[in-house]
């Protein structure tokens, strides 16, 4: 491939995607286009590649120098000096290792930070701060799954999960749904599913699902903890955009633990029958609306209380309700 087709290099659809994929990788997108424009074009002098990718001289150096420490690319000595890449089987092979070494060195560091921490007095007096009504904006895959695992693996009494299957398929293959099947709390999950023997459900007992009918809840779900924490999902975009809210606030917890356990009594599990399902008909009509008038004050109290855009949400930042 000549320097002049680069362009048509740059716009394939294969390599694109490749871009995203590979930005995952702890790789910056220009580093990715220096290592890619090596993978392909072989071994060039940085003037080369600042040439072909129209990125300054200076910030080619520094590229390749960071890209040889990672070690998917390496130096040819000569005069100039010139880089050729690994091949990208063995790249991503090194960057993963490089990022399972990076994440046991901070394992290794957290008992050392914890010690240290706990050496500095406090210079503030935080007797009047509450113990709880604290509320923490999670966004993005990796905190929310971090918080979710944490919520089921600290959990000793239940839990309680209300979501439509679209939901639950974000989380699929992750630690969160092993640990959720393998819970030891009671386990209850209201879901709009309508075959127990999906494959996000089936290691669950039958006896702890059961279907929401309603599909005005479509975009509505939370997970509730002990009766002590509870993340609310406030976004129905993919796990990677996502935003949610955790709180260990009473009143929040409460309101949310009632709403489900509202539903819970007058649903049925996802296995039962119609014959089964016609024990509603023994509902009266105007218990039925008072129900209905329940879940909607519960329901205008969430959406009062928590209407915010996205942009209000300032990432990884505690609110403290006074």
């Amino acid at each position: 491939m000549t320097l002049e087709r680069m362009g048509e290099f740059e716009l394939d659809n294969s390599i694109y995607e490749i871009k995203k994929l590979l930005v995952k990788y702890d790789l910056t997108p220009n580093q990715v286009k220096v290592y890619l424009y090596l993978s392909k074009i072989g071994t060039r002098t940085a003037s080369d590649i600042s040439k072909a990718l129209k990125i300054p001289r200076t910030e080619t150096y520094h590229l390749l120098n960071t890209l040889q420490q990672k070690g998917i690319i390496f130096s040819v000595f000569d005069k100039p000096t010139k880089f050729n890449a690994l091949e990208i089987d063995q790249s991503i092979g090194i960057l993963v290792n490089n990022e399972k070494n990076r994440i046991s060195e901070l394992e290794s560091g957290k008992e050392t930070i914890v010690n240290l921490w706990k050496g500095i007095p406090k210079y503030v007096d935080n007797k009047e701060m509450p113990d709880d009504n604290k509320f923490q904006i999670l966004q993005g895959k990796n905190s929310v799954l971090a918080k979710l695992e944490q919520m089921v693996r600290e959990s000793t009494e239940n839990i309680l999960v209300l979501g439509t299957e679209a939901d639950f398929k974000k989380f699929y293959n992750t630690g969160f749904t092993d640990l959720l099947k393998k819970t030891k709390s009671d386990l209850k999950i209201l879901t709009d599913c309508p075959n127990k023997r999906t494959r996000v459900f089936e290691d669950v007992p039958s006896k702890k699902i059961k279907k929401i009918d309603d599909i005005n809840r479509e975009e509505f779900c939370f997970i509730v903890k002990d009766d002590n924490e509870v993340i609310f999902f406030i976004t129905n975009s993919e796990l990677k955009n996502m935003i949610a809210i955790w709180t260990d606030s009473k009143t929040f917890v409460i309101t949310l633990r009632s709403l489900f356990n509202l539903i819970w009594e007058k649903a049925h599990h996802v296995d039962e029958s119609n014959a089964a399902s016609l024990l509603g008909s023994e509902i009266t009509y105007e218990h039925r609306l008072r129900e209905i008038e329940q879940e909607k004050m519960i329901l205008g109290y969430l959406q009062n209380n928590f209407n915010l855009s996205e942009n209000e949400f300032q990432v990884e930042k505690n609110i403290k309700i006074q």
